[in-house]
């Protein structure tokens, strides 16, 4: 498998609310746009090593803005591949509800599931695992060289699953920060982060 490297979006103004977004969208703090400037000066030193480099990115704003503020960082000009299979996953009924709204509406459901990933994909009238699973693996197999992929906290834990062979109880447990590339290749993965 070609290398692939993985920039969630920044911090939005939802992420500070915990405000479930989803399919919904929401702007960019200044720390999230900081974030962003500082995934392009990591993605900066990607593409001098791979200059065949493809970049794809989820259509959301949140994903679109991230990648606009670190292509400007990083000088790259070319072209950007907007793929609806890297989109967040459609958390249904939630989406736009904070955490404290959500909890007395669904009694009972953050005790049912021990992670915010499988809770995330066990939401009223969202979507599901099997649903995700099946859209990220055919984003995977149609990649024909080295990628930089700009995507969603919920997508990501998937998509890595799914180039590190994990099994969905392991993809739970990933890690959803922000400002980072997430490298992997050869079924390992490096965090890359900015030099401060």
């Amino acid at each position: 498998m070609y290398p692939v490297y993985i920039l969630r979006h920044g911090e939005t103004t939802w992420n500070l609310e915990r405000r479930v977004q989803g399919r919904l969208d929401a702007q960019l703090t200044d720390r999230g746009r900081a974030q962003a400037a500082a995934q392009g000066r990591i993605v900066a030193e990607i593409s001098a090593a791979y200059p065949d480099l493809t970049v794809h990115c989820s259509p959301q704003g949140r994903a679109r803005t991230t990648w606009e503020i670190a292509a400007r960082c990083c000088g790259h000009e070319g072209p950007v591949r907007f793929d609806e299979r890297l989109s967040e996953v459609d958390m249904g009924a939630w989406q736009g509800l904070t955490h404290e709204e959500i909890a007395p509406r669904w009694p009972g459901i953050y005790t049912a599931h021990d992670t915010v990933f499988a809770l995330s994909l066990n939401t009223p009238g969202g979507e599901r695992y099997a649903n995700l699973a099946a859209r990220v693996s055919g984003f995977l197999g149609d990649l024909s060289g080295p990628a930089l992929v700009v995507t969603h906290g919920i997508t990501s834990s998937v998509l890595r699953g799914q180039l590190l062979g994990l099994e969905f109880d392991e993809m739970a447990w990933l890690d959803h920060e922000q400002g980072v590339v997430f490298a992997i290749e050869n079924g390992l993965e490096t965090v890359l982060r900015p030099i401060p």
